[in-house]
């Protein structure tokens, strides 16, 4: 690497005056200013003590950080009203020297959700681990932009800092709470797919015998059939068709229906139970819910990552102000709905089931093979809620954090061999 050029993993150290420092300044300039007319020698010492405190300060804070890099380690998925770690790891490069009282914090927005942490001594050829707690109170996505390195080391004047860009984000899922009685019973199949399985063992049912071809595997030839034929044959499987279950959420926001802010936060943490229950009991699941300028609809599936991919989605979602349930119902097509269970979930607080838009729930009750319907009256009778704190049920500041606060606990260190 040639001289002069900066790589782009070691930014810029930048130092800034203190509080302290402005004074210290101001101080020295007064003094300045008294020594040269007066001629004291006391004063100039006192000058030059002042001047040089700063210059120290400057050039210490400058080295000790131009030399220590930090990256940052933190889970992807987390739940509501969850602790979490958020861990950062400080290196410091060979022959760098040590670097002492450093504070380690993320960049806004995220500084107020992820308490600072600090590093008291970080010696040459040493890595330092620095463990700070949080707790997510809202659900949502925390979006991290990078890690700030500071350091006022030795006389607090001079505030050396250096900005590590390292953006990611975590995932905040809605809290887990309990339904009180069964709403869905087991998913297990009540047909069978007339599409041969490719795959085949466990609850695979037999479908029947075809001419072997190349790359089936022999320990499913049928060897007492095969025998007399030029080809074997081979047992072919069907597996069972799980049931299917759509969860639609009604997101809308309006007083006058009872779905104000917290209620509609109610009804997202019972969608999220229905879902993870669900899928636990066999089920195909899909979800549909109206956001702020777009409907989302998520198609059943029982793949792997199917958890994940409905949790985050009722992470993301939105203030909705205008979208009712009917324009979410509309995104669903009749053939998605043919033999589907369907669960409603809405927040409303309303006497009667028809004022939820009776037309789009006639609908489901004609298309789809059972209905379930649950307002704000009936969540707090068949859903037993998460135990939160008082401040997740008031919704996050604009100009804080959106979703999380800091953790109440201390952040903790532990040194790593280098």
């Amino acid at each position: 690497m040639r001289l002069g050029r900066r790589r782009k993993d070691n930014p810029r150290v930048r130092i800034t005056p203190t509080m302290a420092g402005w004074a210290v300044l101001g101080a020295a300039i007064m003094v300045g200013m008294v020594a040269v007319n007066s001629g004291l020698g006391l004063l100039m010492i006192m000058l030059g003590a002042m001047l040089g405190a700063l210059h120290v300060s400057a050039v210490l804070g400058r080295r000790m950080l131009s030399h220590v890099a930090v990256r940052r380690e933190l889970p992807q998925r987390c739940r509501q009203n969850e602790q979490i770690s958020v861990s950062y790891v400080l290196a410091s490069a060979r022959g760098g020297g040590a670097s002492l009282a450093i504070q380690v914090e993320e960049l806004p927005p995220a500084r107020q959700a992820v308490p600072s942490s600090a590093c008291g001594h970080l010696s040459g050829r040493e890595r330092f681990l620095v463990r700070s707690e949080a707790v997510p109170r809202h659900r949502g996505r925390l979006v991290l932009r990078g890690v700030r390195l500071t350091t006022t080391f030795p006389f607090g004047l001079i505030r050396s800092q250096k900005v590590f860009e390292q953006k990611a984000s975590l995932v905040v899922w809605p809290a887990r709470g309990q339904l009180k009685r069964g709403l869905l019973g087991k998913g297990e199949a009540q047909n069978t797919s007339t599409v041969p399985s490719q795959r085949s063992g466990g609850t695979d049912e037999f479908f029947g015998l075809r001419e072997y071809r190349p790359g089936d595997s022999t320990r499913w030839i049928h060897w007492r059939r095969s025998a007399g034929r030029e080809m074997p044959v081979v047992r072919e499987m069907s597996r069972p068709r799980p049931r299917t279950l759509w969860v639609v959420l009604d997101t809308l926001l309006d007083d006058r229906d009872g779905r104000d802010w917290a209620s509609r936060e109610r009804a997202i943490r019972m969608a999220g139970t229905i879902i993870e229950d669900a899928l636990a009991g066999g089920f195909r699941v899909g979800a549909a819910w109206a956001g702020r300028d777009n409907c989302r609809v998520i198609f059943p599936a029982e793949r792997r990552g199917q958890l994940h991919h409905l949790l985050d989605g009722l992470a993301d979602v939105d203030d909705n102000d205008r979208r009712g349930l009917g324009e979410t119902v509309a995104m669903l097509s009749p053939q998605w709905l043919h033999q589907a269970h369907v669960v409603v979930v809405s927040s409303a607080q309303a006497n009667e089931i028809d004022i939820l838009e009776g037309d789009c729930l006639s609908r489901l009750r004609r298309e789809s093979r059972n209905l379930t319907i649950i307002t704000g009256r009936q969540i707090g009778e068949l859903f037993q809620d998460a135990a939160l704190p008082p401040a997740s049920d008031q919704a996050p500041s604009p100009a804080g954090s959106p979703i999380a606060a800091p953790g109440a606990k201390t952040p903790r260190a532990s040194k790593e061999a280098g």
